[in-house]
């Protein structure tokens, strides 16, 4: 269903789209078509085909399907309001069977007794990039629309959500949070996807820090001109990690089109269960100056570790660190 607009052109009225509506059955409501960022519609809810699947301890193998409309499936599910909840998401062309995402949640689950949902979007992330970037908005919201059923059903509160994504996957989890006020607990940007994300854009059009409590990003193949990375030189959130630059990653191959992005997903995983820390140091105020080495040593306050155990009580800014050519990576 779309909304219009009605204009006056050459002493007529003309009716001009300007949202997209999901309405009934979907309760989604209506997302512009006119920002500057966003100006293609998203394919239906239902042509996305988003799925969420629970994993617990007591289920860590076989997923169990949560419908944000019925709240049987949550009450009925081994999903725990008093643990952490992670909703972890993948990016473009992508999809949860992946090994990087089953190794995830594996790994979540053998350190931390906490509920585990893997967002699926991988109908809608397998369009041309432009219509996947535009369904990102739709799934944001979706998620959204889940953690609001985990409150209404079980009593989970806002803040023991943690979205964690990677590439478009990471804005998504900007458009969850917005669209939950800013108030759930954590978002991790896992290299946000950059063709069309960096620049002067407003916050509605992508991840940043308002969009959780707290906000951590990390850059593993910065986008810094035309032809550069997949990801983001932008600092997006509340600290934002640049190892090796933020742009190429040791042992990933010049000529390799995913490596250096995909490497996020890979230190993350390692940072879930490592007892050696992804240790930083703080980064002058802007990005441009990596090369220079302009960083220095953390003083009253240690300087944040990169990834999972990324503390929001160290200061915000810009860090940087160095990795290991492969795993471990932590140097």
């Amino acid at each position: 269903m779309t909304s219009f607009q009605l204009l006056v052109f050459a002493g007529l009225l003309v009716a001009v789209s300007c949202d997209i509506c999901f309405d009934d059955p979907h309760d989604l409501g209506c997302f512009e078509t006119q920002l500057r960022c966003h100006d293609r519609n998203p394919n239906n809810p239902d042509d996305i085909g988003t799925t969420f699947k629970l994993y617990t301890r007591q289920n860590p193998d076989h997923g169990e399907i949560l419908d944000r409309q019925n709240p049987l499936t949550i009450q009925a599910s081994s999903f725990d309001p008093y643990r952490e909840t992670k909703l972890i998401v993948h990016g473009w062309t992508d999809s949860m069977s992946g090994d990087s995402w089953i190794t995830m949640k594996n790994t979540f689950l053998q350190s931390y007794d906490v509920n585990v949902v893997m967002v699926d979007w991988s109908s809608g992330a397998s369009k041309g990039y432009y219509k996947s970037r535009a369904n990102t908005r739709v799934v944001g919201r979706e998620i959204a629309k889940l953690i609001e059923a985990f409150q209404a059903a079980a009593g989970a509160t806002f803040d023991s959500m943690h979205i964690i994504g990677h590439s478009l996957g990471a804005h998504i989890g900007g458009y969850a949070g917005e669209a939950c006020s800013g108030t759930i607990g954590r978002v991790s940007g896992l290299d946000p996807a950059g063709p069309d994300f960096s620049g002067d854009l407003d916050n509605t059009c992508r991840l940043d820090k308002t969009d959780a409590l707290f906000v951590d990003v990390m850059h593993t193949d910065g986008e810094t001109l035309w032809g550069g990375g997949l990801g983001l030189m932008d600092q997006l959130g509340h600290q934002d990690f640049y190892p090796n630059n933020g742009q190429e990653m040791p042992g990933c191959s010049k000529i390799s089109i995913s490596c250096d992005h995909s490497r996020a997903v890979e230190y993350y995983i390692e940072s879930i269960s490592s007892t050696r820390p992804f240790s930083s140091v703080k980064m002058s105020t802007n990005f441009d100056t990596l090369n220079e080495g302009l960083w220095w040593w953390c003083d009253s306050v240690i300087c944040p570790e990169m990834g999972y155990k990324a503390d929001p009580s160290c200061n915000e800014g810009l860090y940087y660190l160095e990795t290991n050519d492969e795993s471990p990576y932590c140097m």
